[in-house]
């Protein structure tokens, strides 16, 4: 079996009312799919983030990715995520060659699934079958007042949310306390929740922040300031009792591997479709686990990256918690003929071969760009 296609296909689609987060506005949602082909005709289906950049991604992919693949073995995939990233040494490593990389990784995990008959997450050593999803939303939106947002969060936990996770950084640090406040006053004490920052503040806002945390007994504080200050994440960790979790943002095993053995994080968060594919969160997670940290896999895209970082999180001990985001998004519920939802309070994975998901081609055409 070897490598004979390597498809991009690219998504977009433009909520009525667009969320902000800490960071900035997010005006679409953007998908970047790789479907990838065999001369025996399985194929196997990656994403990689692509917010902002799904015309560099695609040329990139073309460019750089396919020549490298074409005429590979796709289940040698631990030599595959070797070559792509050796071969990218130069320009890569941060941004979207490792979006690049992480969508044909996760397609080729897809295909070693299908090829075997085994759903990723056992191939990967499955060590639970379900994970507990917060409830991942509270952005910024024109007409969201603190009303609004006790509104939201109390309607997740009537979906049977037990864990719900807002955003702050966004606004004047006291409004996002009294954010804070409210929604703990909504949820009451008997439900989890944290906020995100989104990397927006410096070291004494987010200090600030993290008192507060403490204050209204918040689960975790997630990325809090910029990755780039290793410093001043590791001096925050180390000033409250608040867990902080990240970097999502900071790329590959390599990259979170001073963040998690300087303590500058007390939660790991990573996702499959920033880092490196299903391969590099993996090994992100085993890392965490070494130093007896918690990792919680990030989600934010489609339905594809919903599967992958599930498998990878229901295949290390060291995970409990699913981020499930529930923004209007359409790639995320219609993109496959099956949805992944959540439903007696877990979620989990189709128990199908490699990631258990078939493309909904309508669904494809009608956003596709």
């Amino acid at each position: 079996m070897v490598i004979k296609k390597v498809n991009p296909i690219k998504l977009k689609y433009f909520p009525k009312n667009p969320p902000r987060d800490g960071l900035a506005a997010i005006p679409s949602r953007d998908v970047f799919l790789v479907e990838i082909e065999t001369d025996t005709g399985v194929k196997g289906c990656g994403e990689g983030f692509a917010l902002g950049c799904l015309d560099s991604l695609e040329v990139l992919t073309n460019e750089t990715l396919a020549p490298l693949l074409i005429d590979k073995d796709p289940t040698m995939v631990g030599e595959l995520w070797d070559l792509m990233y050796r071969s990218t040494a130069r320009y890569g490593r941060r941004g979207i060659v490792m979006s690049a990389i992480s969508a044909v990784d996760i397609a080729l995990w897809d295909i070693l699934g299908k090829v075997t008959g085994t759903p990723v997450y056992r191939l990967l050593g499955g060590t639970q079958t379900r994970l507990v999803p917060y409830a991942s939303a509270g952005y910024y939106m024109d007409g969201k007042g603190i009303a609004e947002l006790q509104e939201e969060v109390r309607s997740y936990v009537k979906m049977g949310f037990t864990t719900v996770k807002i955003k702050v950084g966004g606004a004047p640090v006291e409004e996002d306390i009294q954010r804070v406040a409210a929604v703990r006053e909504a949820l009451g004490p008997g439900i989890d929740f944290g906020v995100d920052a989104n990397n927006a503040w410096d070291y004494p806002t987010s200090l600030k922040m993290a008192r507060a945390c403490e204050k209204y007994n918040v689960l975790f504080f997630e990325e809090p300031m910029s990755s780039d200050f290793l410093q001043d994440c590791i001096r925050l960790a180390h000033s409250t009792d608040v867990p902080i979790a990240g970097y999502e943002t900071v790329l590959s095993a390599y990259g979170m591997r001073d963040f998690i053995i300087s303590d500058a994080v007390d939660i790991v968060q990573t996702d499959a479709i920033w880092t490196g594919g299903i391969s590099e969160a993996r090994r992100t997670g085993l890392m965490a686990g070494i130093w007896n940290k918690q990792m919680i896999p990030h989600f934010s895209a489609s339905m594809i990256s919903l599967a992958a970082n599930l498998s990878v999180g229901m295949s290390l001990p060291n995970v409990k918690y699913m981020e499930y985001t529930l923004d209007d998004n359409p790639l995320r519920s219609e993109l496959c003929t099956e949805s992944i939802v959540m439903a007696d309070g877990v979620v989990k994975v189709f128990e199908k071969p490699g990631l258990g998901l078939e493309l909904n081609w309508d669904t494809v055409n009608r956003y596709q760009v």
